[in-house]
């Protein structure tokens, strides 16, 4: 929780914190600027004093360095952050190192600035987190310079010697130790984008055996669907083949049918004709019988001197029977006057 607003979050492995190396209490960068805790200030450094940019905790009003905190938390979390918390970083340390007036300060100063500029114009986050870790390894060489140039000028004692020496080789092993940890964690890295790669080469390979596989599998049943259609195909043609044969046997029986319903008809008309002539015949030999009955009995009523109406019908008979002969034709129109006059029972 930050010592001036109370307030807290998450965020962590970032300039946005800065924390107190005694008591470990930890303030955001942007309160401690606003309230001042941020500034120049003395710092002793082997045995030599100078003024730097200092964090004074609110806690307990020590002091703390701040070049070598930036350089710790870009040491080890730079690699983790993308291009846009990268440039926020960025910004934190030129805030923080705006107002230093010793050189380290100033020279932080300006490359944080300059790498903001040159990750607006498209510079790559790999290229930026390089150039800010070789700053900062220059940053450590040239205090060095430095104080090796100013004790030149004046004689130093054994002890004096001894310790600068012995000071110059520790640092040497760290920076050594340093390198070597960073060249492990690189051959760590790539040890496991390695591993990541073959990993992901096998699992490649599995799925190309799979997408192989389905392919085929896929192929069999294209070749299965084809030869299915090709089949429904043969069906469809021998069905409307089939379908074509039965339409003409259909029309073939529809033309026997009619000429079998038309010879029906005439087979019929015919047949009924014959019966009407058979019928006509058979009235006309009937008549003749009557009328040679009644030819027979005439004399007899003739001497009686008696009137029978039977004679207006024989006589009408004899009319018809003259008709026939002459109009053969018109049998049905006297069989048909002979029932309307009762000649025919």
């Amino acid at each position: 929780m930050c010592l001036i607003c109370n307030k807290f979050d998450f965020e962590v492995n970032t300039c946005r914190w800065i924390g107190c190396d005694f008591c470990s209490h930890w303030t955001h960068t942007d309160c401690a600027i606003r309230n001042g805790q941020i500034g120049m200030g003395p710092c002793v450094k082997n045995g030599l004093s100078s003024a730097e940019m200092l964090f004074r905790c609110r806690a307990c009003s020590r002091t703390s360095e701040l070049v070598g905190w930036v350089k710790d938390v870009f040491q080890h979390c730079v690699r983790s952050w993308d291009r846009t918390s990268l440039t926020r970083e960025l910004d934190f340390v030129s805030r923080i190192f705006r107002g230093s007036e010793d050189p380290r300060g100033r020279k932080l100063f300006w490359k944080c600035e300059e790498l903001i500029e040159k990750l607006k114009s498209g510079l790559g986050e790999p290229m930026a987190c390089k150039a800010i870790l070789m700053f900062f390894q220059e940053l450590e060489v040239d205090p060095l310079k430095n104080q090796e140039s100013e004790e030149a000028g004046r004689t130093i004692s054994p002890q004096e010697a001894f310790n600068s020496i012995a000071d110059v080789v520790q640092e040497a092993v760290r920076k050594m130790e340093l390198v070597a940890e960073e060249k492990m964690r690189m051959v760590k890295k790539a040890r496991v984008a390695v591993e990541a790669c073959e990993q992901e080469l096998k699992d490649k390979a599995r799925e190309v055996a799979a997408l192989k596989m389905e392919r085929q599998r896929k192929k069999i049943q294209i070749d299965e669907l084809e030869s299915i259609v090709r089949l429904k195909q043969a069906e469809a043609d021998m069905f409307e083949l089939r379908a074509n044969e039965a339409r003409r046997e259909a029309e073939r029986l529809q033309r026997i049918a009619l000429a079998k319903t038309k010879k029906s008809e005439e087979d019929y008309a015919s047949r009924y004709l014959k019966q009407r002539l058979d019928e006509a015949e058979a009235e006309k030999q009937y008549l003749f019988e009557k009328i040679k009955l009644q030819e027979s009995l005439r004399p007899t009523q003739s001497s009686a001197g008696t009137s029978d109406p039977s004679d207006m019908m024989y006589n009408k008979i004899q009319d018809l029977l003259k008709n026939m002969y002459t109009t053969p034709s018109n049998t049905a129109a006297t069989s048909s006057d002979l029932h309307s006059l009762g000649a025919i029972p």
